[in-house]
């Protein structure tokens, strides 16, 4: 069965942002999101922490045809979004926010939708 989500990063508020896509593992994504943050790397440097993300989340699926994407627009999964602000250094998902540290300190599993 399809699973599938997103992640906004955005460089700042005025940033319109990149769409990161999972077709099949939308369930995990805040956990992935949370593992790619724990490692600290380029918190200063959106496109870099954008790729670190994305790395993250393709882990086990480097160089398949399917499976994720990469879009200026949200794929299917529209009403699963977790949104990455860069400048500000927070994570959001539907009401809830946090600062990235915020974010890697919260139980595992209590990162759901």
């Amino acid at each position: 069965m399809e699973d599938r989500a997103n992640i906004l990063v955005k460089e700042d508020l005025n940033d319109s942002g990149i769409y990161l896509y999972t077709h099949w593992s939308g369930s995990d994504l805040p956990m992935i999101l949370q593992k790619a943050l724990a490692k600290k790397w380029r918190w200063d440097d959106c496109a870099y922490l954008s790729r670190i993300i994305f790395d993250q989340m393709t882990e086990n699926s480097h160089g398949e045809e399917t499976g994720y994407g990469i879009s200026t627009f949200f794929q299917d999964g529209d009403d699963r979004i977790l949104e990455v602000n860069c400048d500000r250094k927070t994570i959001s998902m539907e009401e809830k926010s946090w600062t990235f540290q915020e974010y890697i300190d919260l139980p595992s599993n209590s990162l759901h939708w």
